[in-house]
């Protein structure tokens, strides 16, 4: 009897296939290709974290580099999934504590050297929650406008921040020592880089066409 529940499961699969006009090997081929993009795209993201980290500009007196990796970690939560956003920040970290355990000599975190600086570590923490919160509000938008992208990308962005000063905070100095230190100078930058990606998505093909995959 369940041999012939589970042939008949099998012909109205085959009649469905058939019926929109999908080979058994091609919806295998079509499964295959979106794990490769998805496991290439994670890939790929970490790899721009840790690239991007080397993008730094040092503020005298400021053990806190600017780099671009908010940047990038915006347009991760944009451009992937909620699972893929947070797999690629997840990996740019365990590459970076790799990198810091001896296993290589590729520096993946700020500073063109391995390691977390102590300084940073709340930002870096803050990467994980905001890249999710970005992946997860801008696929519940019906339509991707500038605005709403400025406004996701907003949120994403305060969530490092509140991330990384109260990390400074709590390890370093006071609450005014940490804003002034962590958050003020940086309110600028942050903004510009904002613009920049918020225009690539609402305005990119390529991009655009990501978001909802």
């Amino acid at each position: 009897m369940s041999g012939f529940l589970i042939s008949g499961d099998n012909a109205l699969l085959g009649l469905i296939m058939s019926l929109l006009g999908v080979s058994r090997k091609s919806l295998s081929d079509s499964v295959d290709r979106a794990l490769v993009r998805d496991v290439a795209l994670v890939i790929g993201f970490a790899l721009a974290l840790g690239a991007s980290a080397q993008w730094k500009a040092i503020l005298p007196g400021n053990p806190i580099p600017m780099t671009m990796q908010t940047a990038v970690v915006l347009l991760c939560g944009f451009w992937l999934r909620p699972r893929l956003a947070l797999s690629a920040v997840c990996l740019y970290f365990v590459l970076g504590m790799a990198t810091a355990g001896g296993f290589s000599k590729m520096p993946f975190f700020a500073a063109y050297r391995a390691g977390v600086s102590t300084a940073t570590l709340g930002y870096i923490a803050g990467f994980l929650p905001a890249a999710l919160c970005v992946s997860y509000l801008i696929r519940q938008m019906k339509q991707v406008t500038l605005p709403r992208v400025l406004a996701v990308g907003a949120i994403g962005t305060c969530i490092i921040f509140a991330f990384g000063v109260a990390w400074i905070a709590m390890t370093l100095t006071n609450v005014e020592g940490a804003v002034s230190m962590g958050l003020l100078p940086f309110l600028t930058p942050a903004l510009i880089k904002l613009c920049i990606v918020a225009a690539m998505v609402s305005g990119g093909k390529l991009v655009t066409g990501m978001i909802r995959s």
